[in-house]
């Protein structure tokens, strides 16, 4: 999870403005990134054999795809509202888990991965929106594939110019 939240802050772009000093404008805010790939770890369907996590990286947009559909009957338009958890073993193990230190732009109050509250995917929505502008989009392929998208925020994103 820590390699994913590094690649992510070592290929972003990231703007600056000058005013008082030097002021970063990154592109994704690091705690949404980091939410959206632990919740892919911990709900993603394991029985989908052969299929991986994939992290995608694109000039205007992150990509975050997991392979399997929602469980318990939870639909992208119930996301940010209802919680659910496919895989028991898993989240009670990364609620034990630390969040590894020295993740660049990670601003959390939480000492493990995992917090199980239900919180990460209004987390990942509210902050993303907040940095770029734009509501990041859940969706759904056949059952086989749930994508989150992310959109970067670009220089005079946060209304700054």
């Amino acid at each position: 999870m820590a390699d994913a939240c590094h690649f992510v802050v070592k290929n972003q772009k990231v703007a600056a403005r000058k005013t008082m000093g030097r002021f970063d404008l990154p592109q994704y805010d690091m705690a949404a990134v980091f939410e959206a790939v632990v919740n892919a770890v911990a709900h993603r369907d394991y029985s989908v054999r052969g299929s991986k996590i994939r992290l995608r990286l694109f000039a205007d947009r992150l990509e975050l795809s997991s392979p399997g559909g929602l469980p318990d009957n939870l639909s992208v338009e119930t996301l940010a509202y209802r919680q659910a958890s496919r895989n028991e073993t898993i989240t009670s193990l990364l609620a034990k888990c630390a969040v590894p230190a020295g993740i660049v732009g990670l601003d959390t109050r939480r000492e493990t991965l995992m917090d199980r509250r239900g919180e990460g995917v209004a987390i990942i929505l509210d902050r993303s929106e907040r940095l770029s502008g734009k509501r990041p989009v859940y969706k759904l392929f056949n059952d086989a594939e749930l994508r989150l998208t992310i959109y970067a925020a670009g220089p005079g994103a946060d209304g700054s110019g």
